[in-house]
């Protein structure tokens, strides 16, 4: 019994050197040094002149209303004095109309707002669609 109580010791002692070894290890500094070569600067370059050419992407809106062209104006112009600072537009789908509304670039803005106009429009939803860049 003493003759297994002498390993366990020397197992534990053992172990707690590896263990302080090894967090000492992980503590050291350093610097970090990035090396690109040029053509990967001119192919960035490029993204970004082409981004700015760009003047839709994939993103979200609202939609508050389906139905009759007199109708969307009408809620379109209510929406509007509730939300002033949120952008319409007024779809024409055969043979309904659409009343959508936001530029939202990620689902998450969308859905913060959707909890504000949910308590005005509580039929609308959120719609991954072509959205303008500002």
């Amino acid at each position: 019994m003493e003759y297994l109580s002498k390993y366990r010791l020397l197992f534990f002692l053992s172990f707690l050197l590896l263990y302080q070894l090894n967090a000492s290890g992980q503590t050291r500094e350093g610097t970090v040094r990035i090396e690109s070569s040029a053509h990967i600067d001119e192919m960035v370059a490029q993204k970004k002149d082409y981004n700015k050419t760009v003047e839709t992407f994939q993103g979200y809106k609202i939609q508050i209303y389906y139905g009759s062209e007199k109708e969307c104006y009408e809620i379109k112009d209510e929406f509007s004095s509730l939300f002033p600072d949120i952008a319409t537009s007024i779809i024409f789908s055969t043979p309904q109309w659409k009343l959508q509304v936001g530029n939202f670039r990620t689902r998450l803005e969308a859905d913060h707002e959707m909890v504000n106009i949910k308590k005005e429009y509580p039929a609308a939803i959120v719609l991954a669609t072509e959205i303008e860049m500002k």
